[in-house]
């Protein structure tokens, strides 16, 4: 949403928003919190660095546990995605001094060894702190290019010692990253605590994380012990970017590929979903479980208008946001934007990557 203070800490708009949106909806995975100073990747991000930022992360807790939902904290770092602005004008950190693909883009400090082990802690301080503010679950943010993703991918990830090279050595750190918060678990929590992963299946660039990689790394996460994994795509029904010659959905080819063990973690699929259809079609093709972005922000209540047997539109009138619990923040990004009609122009539907005027 954005909406944080300019330290990370939450706002009584962030509650609210939540609140808003808790009660028909099974469970509802928060926005993801920095674990460390250096990893706020957005403006508005809230921040799960210090026991300072528990008391409020309990009031989103509450609020959304408060109408029936469950509720999970996403926790992640953005590594050599952060804009020096965004830290204080200070240097962001990164597997590999080696700067992201883009125009602009900062260049990183390389984590010591040391300092590596150090940052492992600190998820497991975030894991630590989500439990005692009241949260069901975490999911571990290892998508989007943040640090998690940045440690596994031979793009960002051009280390010689034990974190980097070969793909055992690049996988241990989400492992470590996935041990520390079973150790938090069971000190902290009780058997229900839900963990989750969060991935993005492949990267464009060359090197890059591939399919193949993705299923390795999810193997060995499975074998750990996981309650659920988090495909990260634009559209649930997504081919690959890389082979863009395959039509084949890469949930598809998940199935297709996956192990005994790996079979039984319930697979999260999220993007353009918003009516009933939308979510079978991901269902047919072999999502257990299936999240709602966008069509939750235009409709607080979107389960239950769902389960109603309402057929819904996406989009949002342009004078409803308070009474949609819409922070400015989050109104004002990019997507929400594409979503805002005016109610006093002509018809508009928006889809999932596209805007059409009718």
């Amino acid at each position: 949403t954005c909406t944080g203070y300019f330290d990370g800490t939450v706002t009584s708009e962030l509650v609210e928003y939540y609140r808003a949106r808790a009660g028909s909806i099974g469970t509802i995975i928060v926005e993801c919190c920095f674990i460390d100073d250096y990893g706020l990747a957005f403006p508005g991000a809230i921040g799960i660095d210090n026991d300072e930022k528990i008391a409020g992360l309990a009031k989103i807790a509450e609020a959304i546990k408060a109408q029936g939902s469950k509720a999970i904290l996403q926790i992640y770092h953005g590594g050599r995605m952060v804009d020096p602005q965004l830290i204080g004008g200070r240097q962001p950190v990164a597997p590999s001094a080696i700067a992201a693909p883009r125009e602009g883009a900062a260049m990183p400090r390389a984590l010591s060894g040391e300092e590596v082990e150090g940052m492992i802690a600190k998820f497991g301080d975030g894991v630590r702190r989500a439990i005692l503010a009241g949260f069901d679950g975490v999911e571990i943010h290892g998508a989007n290019t943040y640090l998690i993703q940045q440690f596994y991918s031979p793009n960002s990830n051009q280390r010689d010692d034990e974190w980097g090279g070969s793909r055992d050595n690049r996988a241990r750190f989400p492992l470590a990253v996935l041990d520390i918060t079973h150790k938090m678990a069971r000190q902290y929590a009780d058997d229900a605590f839900i963990i989750g992963y969060r991935f993005s299946p492949e990267e464009m660039e060359v090197p890059g994380i591939r399919f193949d990689d993705t299923m390795y790394l999810l193997e060995k996460l499975a074998a750990r012990g996981v309650d659920y994994l988090h495909f990260s795509v634009g559209a649930t029904l997504r081919p690959s970017i890389v082979d863009t010659s395959d039509p084949t959905p890469l949930i598809e080819k998940y199935c297709a590929m996956r192990s005994e063990t790996l079979a039984q973690v319930p697979v999260m699929g999220v993007g353009g979903v918003v009516n009933v259809a939308d979510a079978e079609l991901g269902l047919d093709h072999g999502y257990d479980l299936i999240a709602v972005g966008r069509a939750c922000i235009a409709y607080p209540d979107w389960a239950a208008r769902i389960a109603a047997g309402e057929e819904l539109e996406l989009f949002i009138d342009s004078t409803q946001r308070e009474a949609l619990h819409i922070p400015e923040p989050l109104w004002r990004f990019s997507l929400v934007e594409a979503m805002i009609r005016d109610m006093s122009m002509g018809d508009a539907k928006f889809k999932p990557g596209m805007f059409v005027e009718t």
